[in-house]
Parts: C-alpha cells; sequence; structure tokens
C-alpha cells in the first residue's frame, strides 16, 4: 500500500508535526484530507493488523506450493550394552533416511535407506545395508494433472480473496475516514454560523435599545430579542461541544493519539458525478472485492467438485518398486548381497458404501448455490450502484437548491432589518427570519457535505476508493519482532 511518495513523505512530516504539536499544545497547521488517509493508512492498527494476518495468510501459500517438493527425513540412532565376565560390551549405531516425492499426476515415489553397524569388544564389527525405492501411481482414483494440483490451485485462489479482504479493509477505513474529516468540516462550519447568529442577535437588541432610547420601540419588545441571545448562546455551546466530538472521532479512525489538534482545510469545489450508470455497473464488476471474491469462490467450487467426482472412482494403482540389501557377520562371517525388483497393479472395489457419493452430491449443489448467489449478487450490485448515483445526483441538485434559498433568506433579512429600523417591522418578524437564515446556512452546509458523502459512497460501491486517492496495494516489511 502506498501513497504517492511526495505525498508519503509529507504524511510522516505532518505527522510527527502533529504529535510534538500535541504534546505541546500547540497549534498545528491545517491538514487536508490526503494528509489525514495517509497517517491513518500508517498508524490505523485495523489496517496494521490485516498486514500482520498477510504474513500467516502468504506462509500457508508457501506451505502449499510445496506440496510437489522433495522431502527428507534423516533418523540416526546409537545404543550401547555393556556386561561382566565374559560378557562382552558392544554398540550399535543405526541411521536411516528416507526421501519421498510427490509428482503432480498422483504418483508418489519412496526412497529409503538403513545401515546399522554392531560393534562387539575385540570384534570386527558386523555391518547391514539397504535401501529400498517404490512408485505407486493411481491410475483412476486420486489419478491426474487436475487432481493433484487441485490443493495448489485453491491455495492461491485463497490467496487472491485475502489480498482482497485486506482491500475490502483499506476501502472501509480510507471511506471512515472520508466521512469523519467532513463531520468535522460540517461541525467547524456550523459553529461558524452559530457564531454569525449569535453577532446578529446582539446586534439586534443594540438596535432594539437604539430605538427604544428614541421613542420608537416599547420596552416590551426588547423580551424577543433577548431571548434569541439566549438562545443562540445556548447553540453556541451545543456547536463547540460538536467540533470536539468530531475532532475525537476523526483521532479516533486515524489511530492517532486523542489529544492531537486538528485542522480540516475545506475543499471549495465540488465535483460532479464521475460516470453514468453503465461506467458505474462496469467499474463495479471489475473492481469491486466481495463480487471478485465470490467469483473466486465459484472457482473453487469448481474445483472442489472435480475433485470429490475423482473420489467416486475405483481404486486402481500401479506399484513398483526395487530394494537393495548388504550383510557382513563380523570379521569371519559370510556376506550377503542381493537385489530385487517388483511391480503390479493394486485395485480397490468398494461395495455398498454410501459414503462415496456423498462428498461429490454436496459439492454439486454447492456449486448450484453458488452461482444463484452470483446472480443475485449482480443484480444487488446493479442496484446498489443505480442507486447510489441516484441519490448523488438527488444531493447535487439539492445543492443548487440550499444555495438559492439560502441567498434569498439573506436578503430577505437584509431588508427586514432595514424595516425595522424603519418602525415598519417587528422583532418577533425579524428573529423569526434570522432563524430562517440559520437554518438554510445549516441545510446548505448539510447538503454540500451529504453529496461528497454520497460521491464517497458511491466509490465504495464500485470498488474504486483505493484509485480515488491514489492507494496502491503493496506487501509490507514486518518492523520489529513477532
Amino acid at each position: 500500500m502506498t501513497v504517492n511518495s511526495g505525498k508519503q513523505a509529507m504524511a510522516i512530516i505532518l505527522l510527527l508535526t502533529l504529535q510534538a504539536g500535541a504534546a505541546r499544545g500547540d497549534e498545528v497547521k491545517p491538514v487536508t484530507l490526503t494528509d489525514c488517509i495517509g497517517i491513518a493508512l500508517r498508524e490505523n492498527r485495523t489496517i496494521r493488523n490485516a498486514y500482520l494476518s498477510r504474513v500467516a495468510q502468504k506462509y500457508d501459500l508457501r506451505v502449499a506450493e510445496d506440496k510437489f517438493t522433495p522431502k527428507a527425513q534423516l533418523t540416526p540412532y546409537v545404543t550401547g550394552s555393556g556386561g561382566t565376565g565374559s560378557t562382552p560390551s558392544n554398540a550399535v549405531t543405526d541411521i536411516s533416511g528416507t526421501i519421498t516425492q510427490k509428482l503432480p499426476t498422483g504418483a508418489s515415489i519412496n526412497l529409503s535407506a538403513q545401515q546399522d553397524i554392531t560393534s562387539t569388544e575385540r570384534v570386527r564389527p558386523a555391518r547391514s545395508f539397504g535401501w529400498n525405492a517404490t512408485l505407486t501411481q493411481p491410475l483412476l482414483k486420486g489419478g491426474g494433472i487436475d487432481v493433484n494440483t487441485a490443493s495448489v490451485t485453491t491455495a492461491r485462489i485463497s490467496e487472491q480473496s485475502n489480498i482482497l479482504s485486506l482491500k475490502s479493509t483499506l476501502m472501509s477505513t480510507l471511506s471512515s475516514v472520508v466521512t469523519s474529516y467532513r463531520s468535522y468540516i460540517q461541525a467547524i462550519r456550523a459553529l461558524e454560523i452559530s457564531r454569525q447568529s449569535l453577532e446578529r442577535s446582539k446586534d439586534l437588541v443594540g438596535t432594539n435599545r437604539e430605538l427604544i432610547a428614541a421613542g420608537r420601540m416599547a420596552a416590551i419588545e426588547m423580551i424577543q430579542s433577548e431571548a434569541s441571545v439566549a438562545q443562540n448562546e445556548y447553540n453556541l455551546l451545543t456547536a463547540e461541544n460538536s467540533v470536539d466530538a468530531a475532532r475525537l472521532a476523526l483521532t479516533k479512525i486515524m489511530d492517532i493519539d486523542k489529544n492531537t489538534k486538528l485542522r480540516p482545510i475545506e475543499a471549495k469545489e465540488i465535483p460532479p458525478v464521475p460516470f453514468n450508470l453503465e461506467e458505474g455497473k462496469k467499474l463495479a464488476f471489475e473492481n469491486r472485492p466481495d463480487f471478485l471474491t465470490s467469483l473466486l469462490s465459484y472457482e473453487s467450487s469448481k474445483i472442489q467438485l472435480a475433485v470429490t467426482k475423482n473420489s467416486t472412482l475405483w481404486d486402481l494403482s500401479l506399484t513398483g518398486g526395487y530394494s537393495n540389501s548388504y550383510t557382513r557377520e563380523g570379521a569371519a562371517g559370510s556376506e550377503t548381497n542381493s537385489g530385487a525388483w517388483n511391480t503390479g497393479f493394486k485395485l480397490n472395489i468398494p461395495i455398498g458404501d454410501l459414503s462415496i457419493e456423498q462428498g461429490y452430491i454436496s459439492a454439486k449443489i454447492a456449486l448450484q448455490k453458488m452461482e444463484n448467489d452470483l446472480g443475485r449478487q449482480r443484480e444487488n450490485i446493479e442496484i446498489e450502484v443505480q442507486d447510489g448515483l441516484r441519490n448523488a445526483e438527488m444531493n447535487l441538485r439539492q445543492i443548487k437548491l440550499a444555495t438559492q434559498s439560502r441567498v434569498l433568506t439573506e436578503k430577505k433579512v437584509e431588508i427586514e432589518t432595514e424595516k425595522l429600523k424603519a418602525g415598519r417591522s417587528t422583532n418577533f418578524q425579524l428573529v423569526s427570519f434570522q432563524n430562517d437564515l440559520v437554518n438554510s446556512q445549516n441545510s446548505e452546509l448539510g447538503a454540500i457535505i451529504n453529496y461528497l458523502n454520497a460521491l464517497t459512497a458511491l466509490e465504495s460501491t464500485v470498488g474504486i476508493t483505493l484509485d480515488r486517492w491514489g492507494v496502491q496495494l503493496e506487501e509490507r516489511k514486518l518492523t520489529g519482532a513477532l
């Protein structure tokens, strides 16, 4: 996993700066969304654990691919015994070894050798040596390259599934960082709106006092504007709390010190919907980890069906071998050296065993279910893409309407303020319009955030979140001891 090298370096420097600033309690530089993503990719412990799991997963693949590598075993054995009187002491040294080789055809070659040396006091040691080579090649059950390489192929498919699982974890974490970052921006903007509203209500109180002093307004009408100030102070306190909660949520998903002070930089541009329905469906079928994992599972099910079908055949094997032995009994003993070979066929016919067909039937049904599940998943993905596009397009239209409403409400407040100064309006009317302005500002802000989050959700739906943020999957080098 990498971001562009320049962004990586900037994110590392920024992380160190943030940590140092948090320790000193200083204000830190503003952070972009790309910065936060880069930090999260390095610091988030869910991602770290996902990469740790990859260590065991890659070793599992290595073990599976080692199936056709020769395996050797060496067994040395030494023992001694002694006696009294005329019983001599002796020592026995035994060394045996075995080499086993499995072939992709299903054949198994076994080579074993053994040497014994028996040493007796004042007598030349007796020696024996022998070796044996055997070959067994299944011709029906257990025979064939496809069947015997199935475990390796399945392990490679599992490795691809594991990579897709890592991709899914990264996508989920990145999407959470993005939405949390925008929630933080929304909370900060909402706080600014609350402050502006409080300032307007205080200005209204000042205007009221001037009008009352001039005898153009009854003193009792101050209650409405003072109540508005109190309510806006309450709203400001709530907004400040929301900002801190949003900051903590962002530091939590980034997995950094909760005391780190962050100041997000708001993006000014509102991008268009990036693709149409047909393009979205094509992207989803090419990139979605869950769909690609299902395709891999379908391939594994087909392999399992072929293996279980092969297991229903008769067990017919070709066998052959050669053995040689050498023996010498002490100094004056005889020596023997002999060798022999053998070959033949071995047939095992099961009768009345219903369990032989059981695995094949289960694998066949599982494959049919997988086909049904794939069809349903395809339809669901098409619906999700269509729904995501519709939601994004609707939110984009809402931004335009919310902006228009906010602009008109601002003008309405300006006009009503001038009317109040001229004695042609009331506090109640102006306070209502000011509240409408706050609502329209928050609606516009919410529409923008909702649209951007809809785009993020759409990117996740079609599986291009990592591409969108320039993140590439790479294997990490472990640091520290496991």
